[in-house]
């Protein structure tokens, strides 16, 4: 059974490597145990099948570190998550609870562990500081400008799976995309407005350890239902994963994950904001581009968040060309290396 406090009678055990537990609830199907390892952290732990593991990387959370491991004696895994903060500990609990909770009506172990990934994702969405109702509308713009880039940049060039692997923006990466040293960063702004993007922090426009960095805008504006080329959110998301199942369906599971992270729902019913899509501009950042980075401020100031002129950025345009040349010429360098 679940309890207020479900780690409050574990003991911490003795022996190094091992851990203390006992199941959730004897009615729950799947093999989810509360746990208290040597150092006294909270752990739950799913025990799966040795043929159970999961399809794509682990999601990250917020001071709760997930990991995979194997019993070597028993051919099983783990899949483990563990509260670094003991203080967050309600929160914690309650993410477990949601987490065995969802997976309860899994009809196999392998849809189970898809559940608890998914639901893991979207707590990385929650707290990261979004909230669970629909996207707003600019969070809807930034999901569209990386989508974009996905459908427009990566796909026509590269597999289904780099195009999605290469996506790490819903990650908490410092850049949206990188691939092949190439780093790209999406924004999406409203056509109408001011000539300026936001840059969210001092490592967005950073291009060390990049052989390049590119900052793509696209211009977007509110369509109404009769105009023509309008499109949701939820439609262009429909559209690249229409294409990942018709080229690579074994990406389809990893563009899942990655639009949970971002807060994006399939349940969600975006059919009443459309979007029409103006003219981009797409920008190679280096030299004297404006921007701040990390080595250029002060000892102590962190977490910037500030604007750019697209005016300002003009010398520094180039043409999608150019942007898929270098896209392509790092592909084939790290084929050929």
């Amino acid at each position: 059974m679940m309890s207020r406090d479900p780690w409050f009678e574990l003991s911490i055990p003795p022996s190094a490597g091992t851990v203390s537990g006992r199941r959730v609830d004897t009615r729950n199907p799947w093999n989810f145990f509360w746990a208290r390892d040597t150092t006294g952290k909270y752990l739950l732990v799913l025990v799966l099948s040795p043929h159970t593991a999961p399809d794509n990387v682990l999601p990250k959370l917020k001071g709760i570190d997930v990991s995979i491991s194997n019993h070597e004696n028993r051919g099983e895994r783990a899949l483990t998550f563990t509260l670094r903060d003991s203080s967050h500990r309600d929160i914690f609990n309650q993410l477990c609870i949601d987490i065995v909770t969802s997976a309860a009506g899994a009809t196999n172990e392998r849809a189970a562990l898809d559940i608890v990934l998914k639901r893991t994702w979207r707590w990385h969405h929650l707290l990261r500081g979004g909230t669970d109702q629909r996207l707003s509308e600019e969070e809807q713009m930034g999901l569209i400008g990386e989508l974009l880039v996905i459908e427009k940049y990566l796909l026509p060039h590269f597999s289904a799976f780099d195009s999605i692997s290469a996506w790490r923006g819903p990650l908490d990466a410092p850049k949206d995309f990188a691939i092949g040293g190439v780093g790209i960063e999406a924004k999406a702004r409203r056509g109408e407005a001011s000539p300026f993007v936001v840059i969210s922090s001092e490592y967005q426009l950073d291009e060390k350890g990049l052989n390049a960095l590119f900052l793509c805008v696209f211009a977007m504006d509110r369509a109404t239902l009769d105009s023509a080329g309008h499109f949701s959110v939820s439609a262009l998301a429909e559209r690249i994963r229409a294409y990942l199942d018709r080229t690579e369906p074994s990406s389809l599971s990893l563009f899942e994950s990655r639009l949970t992270a971002s807060g994006f729902r399939w349940d969600d019913d975006y059919s009443d904001v459309v979007w029409s899509e103006g003219p981009g501009s797409c920008f190679r950042v280096a030299g004297q581009f404006p921007r701040i980075v990390a080595d250029g401020i002060a000892a102590g100031v962190q977490d910037l968040k500030y604007s750019i002129s697209l005016p300002e950025c003009e010398p520094y345009r180039v043409s999608d060309d150019t942007l898929l040349a270098v896209l392509t010429g790092a592909r084939d360098v790290e084929r050929n290396g």
